[in-house]
């Protein structure tokens, strides 16, 4: 017995030896130890107990591990996704003087109000360069703008793509603990391999939102929301990317079925970026691109119901229907039909003050775009306010769980120490009674 308690003690001994020394290991969960007796032996109608045997037990409730990756895939997408948002919206971020980065707001009023001056001296050349001008200005600051969307897009594709390879790295590993779990025969190896899987799921989490189901050998699977396997066992089940549209999509492996999977993606990074590439930014161009072709249409509309410095009907003087396509196709100021008295050339001018999209004036929509992004960006730093919230309530209560408290590691080594010292004490008594027992009393010395 006094044997079976010192091989136990050893075991609780090694057991807080760990706990101490893994105490920031990131993945690590606490080793406790379970005591149970030893076999019962009856002897002669008296029964009694081989002795104490202590089993080591990694502490993991898999009910808050899930809520933690839960919670790790909604704050990582949550703070991709504001990051993202911060540098759309600092293209139309408010300066000193009032005006937006863009310079769109400003090229709009420029313009029309050009065409407003030059409906008082029709013919004053300088006055129709001058409506030429801010028009070309306001073409180069749509054009601008929709390239530095465009360069953002294709930032998040390029992230996209990096971000899915370390997903497949990340689920190659937990493919590869997997197969040593499960072949593994116990004991304190397979904790420490079960720590490595989880924390890799957990690495996994941050970049992609997936669903881990349990074994019975020990191992994970993932998949996608929308069931799609990423680890199934011992097998990894990479993702692929490939450009359709100009756009970076996600597919799953072949052996998966190949399917496109960019739409059931939603957490971790890779989901924030989506979000942003997929609605947040197209959102803005849509509006952004109603805007050029509106004023566009309006503005060559109007020039065509008027005469040129030639005496001629008035042609277009913008082309293209987006803010990447506006371009100003008037080669010449003379063919602002501004003739002859400036009455037309003042139709134009007037545009700005009609509600001509969605009851809105032209600065009135582009400030409702630059004022909804601006919602639209609070609201998400809001959200990732909330989502950090919760990813730290649920990793402390997993770590009231599953973590390390010096303190309590201090008492228990104490207190296994004292135990261990008590049965070495009686294996000693009872080898010494045995010796002298065995040379009929002489006192013998047991080394």
């Amino acid at each position: 017995m006094s044997k079976s308690a010192l091989a136990a003690d050893q075991a609780a001994l090694s057991a807080t030896a760990d706990n101490i020394s893994n105490q920031n290991t990131e993945g690590y969960t606490r080793r406790s130890v379970s005591w149970s007796s030893g076999d019962t032996v009856n002897v002669r109608g008296t029964s009694t107990t081989t002795g104490v045997t202590a089993t080591v037990v990694a502490q993991r409730d898999r009910v808050l591990q899930r809520a933690v990756q839960t919670a790790t895939e909604a704050a990582s997408a949550s703070s991709t996704r504001v990051t993202s948002l911060s540098s759309l919206q600092s293209l139309f971020a408010i300066g000193s003087t009032g005006e937006d980065a863009s310079g769109i707001g400003a090229a709009v009023s420029d313009f029309f109000n050009a065409a407003t001056a030059l409906a008082s001296t029709p013919t004053d050349g300088t006055a129709r360069q001058t409506m030429l001008t801010a028009a070309q200005t306001l073409a180069s600051a749509m054009n601008r703008t929709a390239g530095q969307i465009s360069l953002q897009s294709s930032a998040l594709n390029q992230t996209i793509t990096s971000s899915v390879a370390q997903a497949n790295s990340l689920a190659a590993t937990v493919a590869s603990l997997n197969q040593q779990i499960s072949s593994a025969s116990g004991g304190t190896s397979v904790d420490s391999l079960v720590d490595q899987r989880d924390l890799a799921v957990t690495q996994l989490s941050k970049l992609i939102d997936v669903n881990s189901i349990a074994n019975s050998d020990g191992s994970v699977g993932l998949a996608l929301s929308d069931g799609t396997a990423l680890v199934t066992g011992s097998i990894a089940l990479p993702l692929t990317t490939g450009v359709a549209s100009g756009v970076t999509q996600i597919y799953a492996a072949t052996s998966a079925g190949g399917a496109n999977v960019t739409g059931a993606i939603h957490g971790g990074s890779i989901g924030g970026s989506l979000q942003v590439r997929d609605s947040d930014m197209p959102a803005v161009m849509a509006q952004l691109d109603t805007l050029a072709g509106t004023i566009a249409a309006a503005v060559n509309a109007q020039n065509a119901l008027g005469t040129d410095a030639a005496g001629n009907p008035g042609g277009a003087i913008f082309s293209g229907s987006t803010a990447a396509t506006l371009t100003v196709v008037a080669t010449s100021a003379s063919a602002i039909a501004a003739s002859p008295d400036g009455s037309n050339v003042a139709a134009i001018g007037a545009l700005q003050d009609a509600a001509s999209i969605g009851g809105k004036t032209f600065s009135g929509a582009f400030s409702e775009m630059v004022s909804g992004l601006g919602t639209t960006a609070a609201d998400a730093t809001t959200g990732r306010a909330t989502d950090a919230a919760v990813l730290t309530q649920t990793t402390t209560q997993m770590e009231a769980v599953s973590g390390v408290s010096l303190d309590t590691e201090a008492l228990n080594l104490t207190q296994f120490q004292r135990s261990y010292e008590a049965a070495a004490k009686v294996l000693a008594i009872v080898n010494e009674l045995m010796a002298q027992a065995i040379n009929l009393g002489t006192q013998t010395t047991v080394s």
